[in-house]
């Protein structure tokens, strides 16, 4: 099995990469990343690879994993690197809803003509499967739990780019019979995630560099906050899926609040007796959901995936390892 992973150098993909090494039917993983939010530093801990720091310096190599250093947005490269490829999972993304309202042109560029390149590299090249890692974000405000059959009504650039990522895979799976999965991930965290703006990251980097932090509103906002490893293994299992097209959440299915994240939190820092928490409050952002959690009983049921770690036993596993990567 070879597999390509869109940037692979971020939070998901070196946790993807680590989770993929310990398969041995993965016999080749190609990561292609722009470098810009990220290194290879993480991936230096993982194993020894080939580097190309340049898409025309690239050759194919013997090395289980490479690293090309280039853009998605590189639509030649696209078609010449996922040739020979089993399977291609599409993580390079403009991530973030604020993030995508200062600066909605690029969010499009990266997250709708780089999602296309790739997908269409994939049908010329006839590969066996594109995984297209979603969002909640493609359903706005709506009232959770969310499921995949509710209508999608985006309230950012964010959710909107999403939502084309996601309407070209129905659309390339129906027309053109490419194999397609969309996963729609909860608010993923976990190691490797220092380069990350999401809450738990910024609220744990915060505490550990002794700054505030802040909450967005009043901190009633919720979310559904998934491990990373268990994201890794819905990645894999949708690997196996032989059908034209499926979408899937994958999510914890439970809500939680901003300020119980914060409880949460302060009860762990409590037993390392030397980390505080100090939490200022702020307006709500534009473009973020009141509330968000979502069901995962249908890729529970379709592809044997179950959640292995809970919040606590997550928030615990992550700032045990923050806490060592700052020493």
């Amino acid at each position: 099995m070879k597999i390509l992973i869109t940037g692979g150098l971020g939070f998901i993909g070196n946790n993807l990469i680590d989770y993929l090494l310990k398969k041995k039917n993965v016999k080749k993983i190609i990561v292609i990343d722009n470098f810009s939010k990220s290194t290879d530093i993480y991936l230096k801990s993982l194993i020894n690879y080939k580097y190309f720091r340049t898409p025309n310096l690239y050759v194919n190599s013997t090395q289980r994993v490479q690293l090309i250093k280039a853009d998605i947005l590189n639509y030649d490269f696209a078609l010449k690197i996922t040739k020979n490829i089993d399977y291609i999972v599409h993580l390079a993304a403009e991530s973030g809803v604020d993030t995508s309202v200062k600066n909605p042109e690029k969010s499009f560029k990266i997250n709708v003509t780089g999602t296309f390149n790739y997908l269409n590299a994939a049908r010329i090249n006839n590969i066996k499967g594109f995984i297209f890692p979603s969002s909640g974000a493609v359903f706005g405000d709506v009232k959770p739990p969310i499921d995949e059959t509710l209508a999608r009504n985006p309230i950012s650039p964010y959710g909107s780019g999403k939502l084309s990522g996601e309407t070209f895979c129905e659309t390339f799976s129906k027309v053109f019979k490419l194999n397609t999965t969309i996963l729609r991930f909860s608010n993923a965290y976990g190691r490797f995630s220092t380069h990350k703006t999401s809450v738990i990251a910024k609220f744990i980097q915060n505490i550990l560099n002794n700054k505030s932090v802040t909450v967005n509103g009043d901190g009633e906002h919720t979310r559904d906050f998934i491990f990373v490893d268990d994201i890794c293994s819905a990645i894999y299992k949708s690997l196996k899926n032989s059908k034209k097209l499926q979408i899937y959440n994958v999510s914890t299915g439970k809500e939680t609040s901003i300020n119980k994240l914060i409880s949460l939190i302060k009860k762990i820092i409590s037993k390392y007796n030397k980390y505080s928490i100090k939490i200022k409050y702020s307006k709500e952002r534009v473009g973020d959901m009141k509330r968000n959690f979502a069901k995962s009983n249908k890729i529970k049921k379709e592809l044997n995936w179950n959640l292995k770690t809970d919040l606590k036993n997550g928030l615990m596993k992550t700032f045990e390892w923050y806490t060592i990567e700052k020493k």
